[in-house]
């Protein structure tokens, strides 16, 4: 009776790790396109949707073959029944490290965390046109991005998720785009475009500004040369040019009314800024609250260019001494240290007639 109670035990116990070995497969089913297979999962039996997903189990995920090209399909068919594929699952394509590109269809609504996770030889992506919820790190490790299309009609975007990539240098920005996040984490990036009839932002130069002109929002950080901010621009936003290390000569506008001290900061290569503006614009205040004219710049051979007439004043004007200074009068507004040597000094700045 023991012994049949014990093989009874065993028995039950292999069919639970059966049945628990068969949960843990991640897909459902598989598909072959164009000679690749790949693997989903039924995410709505009723509504006839998948997700594509990866091959093997949570416990062991076998090595994603995908390579070159890869089109994922809107549709797929699976037991006589057509559903359509509204997601990309989590870790979907991680570790395929000889895909080259993918083109992800409409319909898509999720893309699952990690879900290109160390795809090492991507180098092109065309995300869905429609609204997509994002996951973490979905291109964790994908240092070879060079190409993005963004959706169509996504109003926001964070370009954070291609932060790993060290060759993506150019973003196109949509027309309906109304949010962009995270342009400075793209450290290779060395211009931006934006679609002719998007109604909140445009592009000059490279650089990304309101769509009046009025504000400069970002430089890219690897803008190199010289930056000309355009006639019109009115507020250069607060870390918009300051890791911008590649500049070598900075001209503002006559129309500049705001622009933060730190903005200059780190550029080392920094050889001039003109400065266009008859008078002094404020860019800091003392711990008093009092408004101030003073630049902080990373190289002390750096020059600053204003007109003629306008020399004697700015000479005046311009704070040079060891302080803290903040970049706005708020009261929460936090105040940076600055040493005299870090701050443009009255002999540093030169008359002009004609600005080159």
């Amino acid at each position: 009776m023991i012994n049949k109670s014990k093989n009874l035990r065993s028995y039950l116990a292999a069919l639970l790790l059966m049945a628990g070995c068969s949960l843990a497969e991640a897909h459902d089913f598989t598909v072959t396109i164009d000679g690749q297979k790949l693997y989903f999962n039924i995410t709505d039996a009723k509504k006839l949707t998948a997700e594509l997903t990866y091959n093997g189990s949570i416990a062991e995920k076998r090595p994603c073959l995908l390579k070159g090209r890869v089109e994922v399909p809107a549709q797929v068919k699976h037991d006589e029944k057509l559903y359509s594929v509204n997601a990309v699952g989590a870790k979907a394509f991680s570790q395929a490290d000889q895909l080259q590109a993918v083109i992800l269809p409409a319909g898509i609504a999720t893309i699952g965390d990690f879900a290109f996770e160390g795809c090492t030889s991507l180098e092109s992506i065309v995300l869905p046109p429609n609204k997509v919820k994002m996951g973490q790190g979905i291109f964790f490790r994908c240092s070879q991005i060079k190409s993005v299309t963004l959706g169509a009609d996504w109003t926001e975007v964070n370009l954070a998720m291609f932060q790993w990539s060290n060759s993506l240098t150019n973003i196109y920005l949509p027309a309906k785009v109304e949010k962009i996040h995270n342009v400075k984490k793209l450290a290779r990036l060395a211009s931006i475009d934006v679609d002719a009839n998007n109604t909140r932002f445009t592009a000059h130069r490279g650089m990304l500004y309101s769509r009046d002109g009025k504000t400069l929002y970002a430089c890219p950080r690897a803008y190199k040369g010289s930056v000309i901010v355009k006639e019109g621009t009115e507020t250069i936003t607060a870390g918009a040019l300051i890791d911008c290390h590649g500049v070598t000569s900075l001209d503002l506008p006559a129309s500049l009314k705001q622009m933060s001290f730190r903005e200059t900061s780190r550029m080392k290569q920094l050889e001039a800024i003109n400065m266009r503006a008859a008078k002094p614009i404020v860019t800091a205040y003392s711990e008093k609250g009092k408004p101030l004219f003073l630049l902080q710049v990373a190289s002390q051979e750096t020059v600053l260019n204003v007109a003629k007439e306008a020399k004697k004043n700015y000479k005046n004007v311009i704070e040079a001494e060891t302080g803290e200074y903040a970049e706005s009068s708020e009261s929460k507004a936090v105040a940076y240290t600055v040493k005299q040597s870090q701050l443009m000094q009255p002999a540093n700045i030169n008359g002009v007639k004609i600005f080159e």
